[in-house]
C-alpha cells in the first residue's frame, strides 16, 4: 500500500452539498463515504457513492480537441491549451465587434458552482445571454419568491432552528423523490418528517412518499394552480386563513378572495381530476395544522402556466401565514461571506443589455438576467440575421433536455455560429462543437459550494489531479476573460478569485479550504422577519406595497394577471378537444429516477444498472386498453412524432396519464445522436406554446397515444 489521505470535500453529483470524505491512494480516488461530521451527517445518495466510477471513468476527455468536419461528423484533432484559449477569445471579439456583444453566449447545465461564473463572463463582454435550464427548473421560484422576500429564496424550515418544526407538509409533484436524491435538503426533509403530522403529496405517480401521506391528491398533469386556487377558496371561504396575518401583513386579500371563488369544488374536481373531498381535506389540513411549508417539484416550472402556479403556492402560504415563522417557509440569513452571487451582480446588467435579451421583450420575468433557450435555437436554426454568433457552454445537455429535439438538432447542425462544449464526457452537445474543452471533476478542482439552501457555503477541495490536461470550469472561464475582458477578470490564479468572493466574511481560500463550511445556523437565524428592520424599517416586506402581496402589484406594471390564475394546457383533452381524439392519453415527460440527475450519468455502471433502458410509467388499466405488456417496448406518438420506452406498467400511475423517462439518450450508442431518436421525449415536445412570464414550453403536459413496438421495429433498439 502506497500513500494513502482522506480529504474532507462537499458532493455535487447532483445539487450537492452532501459532506464527502474522499479517500485517496497513490493518486487515485479508492474510496467515497459520508462525512458523519458535516451539515448531512454522513448520508450520502446512490450518485454521491457512484461518483468513485464517475471520477475514474476510462471515457473522461483529456485533451482540447477541434473539429475538422462538419458539425457532428466526429472529426477531431488534438490541440493546445493556448490554441483553444485563443481562438475562443477571437471569436468573441470578432463576434462583439461584427454582430454586437449580445450575439455572445454563455450556457451552463444545472450550474452547481458554474452559475457564478457563466453569468459573470457574459455579462463582463457585455451580453447578458446567459442560457440556462432555470427557466424550467427554479427561476420561476427565485422571481416569484423574490416579489416576497427580495432577493428570491424560500426554503422550508426543516431544522426546528425556531422551536418548530413543520407540522404539515405539501410536497408539490417532485418527479425526483427528494427522499431518495435531492441535494443536501433531502437530509434535513427526512429527519422532518419525524415531526410532521400530515404530509400532503400532490404528485400523479406513486412515490415513497405517497405511501406514507395523510392525503395524495393523484391530479391530471398540468392543473396544479386549478388544485391550488380550489385549496384557497376553501380556506377563504370557511373562514381559515390566518386573520392576523392577514391583516397585518398581506396586500389583496379581498381580490384574492374573489378570485378564488371562482374555482369552487366541483368545478375543480372535474379540471384537475381529484375528488373534491381530498381537496377539502388537504386545504383544511395545511389551514388548521401550522406551521406548514410547501415543496415544489419543477415540473410545476416544466410547463406553460408557470409563473402563476408558483404565485399559487406563494399566495397559499401567504393566506395561512406559513412564511418566516418557524416550521414554515423561511428566507435564510445569509453566512458572514454573503450573497455569493454578488461575485456577478456587481457587474449589473445595463438597459442596452437587457434590451438584447433572447425572448426577453415577450417573457420578461424569464429575462431579468437570462436568455430564453427555445428563443435561442429558433433563431439560430432559422438563420435570423441577430441569432447567437459565439456560444460557450459550461457542461448542459441542451440538445437532449430542450423542448422539440428535431429543431434543437438543425440548430446545433449550423454553420453560422461558433460553439464551444465545456464537459467530462463526449456526450451528444459536445459532439457539435467547434472546440470542446476537458473539464475536471470535482474532486479534481478548489472551488465553493453554493447551490442550495443559501444558509450555508463549502469547499469542494482537490483530492487528486484531473486525467490528462483537463481544468476547472473556474479556470477555464478565468482564462478566457482575462483574453478578452481583463478588466474584469484581474486575477492571475483560481484561488485568488476563490479570495475574491470569500472576502466579506474575511477568510481565505486556505482558510476557508482547511475550515470546509461557513454556515449561519440556529439561533443566528432571523426568523419574522417582517416584525424587524431587517427588510425595511419599521418592519414589513421588501415589496413597494411593504407586505406579502397577494395581489402583484409589480407583476401588474409588468402587464401581467396580478392574481393567480389557472389556464389549461396548450395541448389537453380540454384545449384541444379534436387533437385528444386521436391522441387520447395525457403525456408527461417528466419522470426522472433518483439514480441518475437530468442527462447525467447514464455511463455509469453501478447507476445504468438500475435502468438499463428508460422506461415509461403507465396504470394496468391504460396498459391493458392498448395492448401494452410490461417489460415490453411501447411506442409513444405525439402529434409531432414517436419514440420507443420500456413500459412499467404500475398501478401507482394516474390512469389516462403517461410519464415517460425524461433527458434519455444512451451514451453507447454511436455519435453524435448516442441515441438520442429512439427514447427522448422531446421527440415529442413542441417549443411553441410558452409560459407568459418565464418561457417555460409545456413538457409536464401533453397528449399521446401508445402502442406495442412491433418485432421488426426492434432491430436498432440499444441491446
Amino acid at each position: 500500500m502506497g500513500e494513502r489521505k482522506v480529504v474532507r470535500t462537499t458532493c455535487k453529483g447532483c445539487h450537492g452539498g452532501c459532506g464527502v470524505l474522499v479517500t485517496v491512494e497513490d493518486g487515485v480516488i479508492v474510496h467515497v463515504e459520508g462525512d458523519p461530521q458535516s451539515m448531512t451527517e454522513g448520508t450520502m445518495c446512490a450518485k454521491g457513492l457512484a461518483q468513485l466510477q464517475h471520477v475514474n471513468s476510462p471515457y473522461r476527455l483529456k485533451y482540447p480537441i477541434q473539429r475538422t468536419g462538419k458539425k457532428g461528423e466526429g472529426k477531431w484533432r488534438r490541440i493546445s491549451w493556448d490554441e483553444a484559449l485563443d481562438t475562443i477569445a477571437e471569436k468573441c471579439k470578432e463576434a462583439r465587434e461584427k454582430y454586437g456583444p449580445h450575439t455572445v453566449a454563455i450556457s451552463q447545465g444545472t450550474g452547481r458552482g458554474a452559475n457564478r461564473y457563466i453569468h459573470r463572463l457574459a455579462r463582463s463582454l457585455g451580453s447578458a445571454n446567459a442560457i440556462t435550464p432555470g427557466y424550467v427548473c427554479h427561476s420561476p421560484r427565485i422571481g416569484i419568491y423574490g416579489l416576497v422576500t427580495g432577493y428570491g429564496r424560500l426554503y422550508c424550515d426543516y431544522h426546528g432552528w425556531g422551536g418548530e418544526y413543520p407540522k404539515t407538509q405539501i410536497v408539490l409533484a417532485k418527479q425526483l423523490e427528494i427522499s431518495s436524491a435531492d441535494s443536501e435538503m433531502a437530509h434535513w426533509f427526512m429527519k422532518s418528517l419525524d415531526y410532521v403530522k400530515n404530509l400532503i403529496v400532490i404528485d400523479p405517480r406513486a412515490t415513497a412518499m405517497t405511501s406514507r401521506a395523510t392525503v395524495w391528491c393523484q391530479l391530471r398533469p398540468g392543473t396544479d394552480a386549478a388544485l391550488l386556487l380550489g385549496m384557497m377558496n376553501v380556506i377563504i371561504q370557511e373562514e381559515l386563513y390566518d386573520k392576523e396575518f392577514v391583516e397585518n401583513w398581506t396586500y389583496g386579500f379581498e381580490e384574492l378572495k374573489k378570485r378564488a371563488a371562482e374555482y369552487p369544488l366541483e368545478k375543480v374536481e372535474q379540471i384537475t381530476w381529484v375528488p373534491k373531498e381530498k381537496i377539502a381535506q388537504a386545504a383544511r389540513l395545511f389551514a388548521i395544522d401550522t406551521p406548514g411549508t410547501i415543496q415544489v417539484g419543477s415540473s410545476l416550472e416544466r410547463q406553460a402556466n408557470a409563473g402563476q402556479n408558483i404565485r399559487c403556492v406563494v399566495d397559499l402560504l401567504g393566506i395561512t401565514g406559513n412564511v418566516e415563522r418557524p416550521g414554515s417557509m423561511m428566507s435564510w440569513v445569509l453566512p458572514s461571506t454573503g450573497l455569493i452571487e454578488d461575485f456577478f451582480n456587481e457587474i449589473p446588467i445595463t438597459p442596452e443589455m437587457k434590451a438584447k435579451i433572447k425572448g426577453g421583450d415577450i417573457h420578461k420575468m424569464g429575462a431579468a438576467r437570462t436568455a430564453h433557450s427555445d428563443t435561442v435555437i429558433k433563431q439560430i436554426a432559422a438563420g435570423d440575421p441577430d441569432m447567437i454568433r459565439v456560444w460557450i457552454a459550461v457542461a448542459g445537455q441542451q440538445l437532449v433536455h430542450l423542448a422539440n429535439t428535431p429543431e434543437v438538432i438543425k440548430a446545433y447542425e449550423s454553420e453560422e455560429y461558433f460553439r464551444v462544449q465545456l464537459d467530462l464526457f463526449m456526450g451528444p452537445a459536445a459532439e457539435y462543437a467547434d472546440i470542446v474543452l476537458p473539464v475536471a471533476h470535482h474532486y479534481e478542482m478548489d472551488d465553493i459550494y453554493d447551490m442550495h439552501p443559501r444558509f450555508f457555503i463549502s469547499a469542494h477541495n482537490k483530492c487528486v489531479e484531473p486525467p490528462g490536461e483537463a481544468k476547472s470550469d473556474a479556470w477555464i472561464v478565468l482564462e478566457i476573460g482575462k483574453r478578452v475582458v481583463p478588466k474584469y477578470w484581474p486575477w492571475n490564479t483560481v484561488e485568488e478569485m476563490l479570495d475574491f468572493q470569500l472576502r466579506k466574511g474575511n477568510i481565505t481560500w486556505k482558510e476557508f479550504s482547511k475550515q470546509v463550511i461557513v454556515a449561519c445556523t440556529g439561533k443566528d437565524q432571523i426568523y419574522y422577519k417582517y416584525k424587524t428592520d431587517y427588510w425595511r424599517k419599521g418592519g414589513g416586506f421588501p415589496t413597494p406595497t411593504g407586505k406579502l402581496e397577494l395581489y402583484s402589484t409589480v407583476l401588474e406594471e409588468m402587464g401581467y394577471d396580478p392574481l393567480p390564475q389557472f389556464v389549461e394546457p396548450g395541448e389537453s383533452p380540454v384545449s384541444t378537444p379534436e387533437i385528444y381524439k386521436e391522441f387520447p392519453l395525457v403525456l408527461t415527460t417528466g419522470y426522472r429516477q433518483p439514480f441518475y440527475f437530468l442527462a447525467q450519468y447514464r455511463n455509469i455502471p453501478w447507476l445504468r444498472s438500475f435502468m438499463v433502458h428508460h422506461t415509461t410509467q403507465i396504470h394496468p388499466e391504460t396498459a391493458g386498453k392498448y395492448g401494452i405488456k410490461d417489460g415490453e417496448w411501447m411506442w409513444i406518438e405525439s402529434p409531432r412524432g414517436r419514440i420507443r420506452q420500456l413500459a412499467r406498467v404500475t398501478p401507482g400511475i394516474l390512469p389516462g396519464v403517461v410519464m415517460a423517462t425524461a433527458n434519455a439518450f444512451y451514451p453507447e450508442e454511436p455519435g453524435p445522436l448516442h441515441g438520442l431518436k429512439i427514447s427522448n421525449p422531446n421527440m415529442l415536445t413542441s417549443n411553441d406554446h410558452f409560459d407568459p412570464m418565464y418561457g417555460a414550453p409545456d413538457l409536464t403536459c401533453l397528449l399521446c397515444k401508445v402502442y406495442p413496438v412491433e418485432k421488426k421495429d426492434m432491430a436498432d433498439l440499444p441491446k
